[in-house]
């Protein structure tokens, strides 16, 4: 009962309360099951963060440069193939 009381010295009361009543749900009194409680909700507690909201209009101002088609119509130099050489 001290090692609960004294991990109300460490962690935020209200923290504290919230560990003891999820150990009441689960039926768990143990200390050291409480501290670890604390221990994780202390370490991945997210932070909050502004609500970004897009706008449907904002999704369709687009401006793309059109795609450059040359590369594909140019007809490549024909190789010659070193036995159609010595027949001519």
């Amino acid at each position: 009962m001290r090692k609960i009381v004294a991990l109300s010295d460490i962690y935020p009361p209200d923290a504290v309360a919230r560990a003891l009543a999820d150990a009441l749900e689960y039926g768990a009194f143990a200390a050291d099951y409480i501290a670890n409680l604390l221990e994780q909700r202390a370490r991945f507690t997210p932070q909050e963060s502004p609500l970004h909201l897009t706008r449907r209009e904002d999704l369709l101002d687009l401006h793309l440069q059109p795609p450059d088609l040359s590369l594909y119509q140019e007809t490549p130099p024909r190789q010659i193939n070193p036995i159609e050489e010595t027949l001519s």
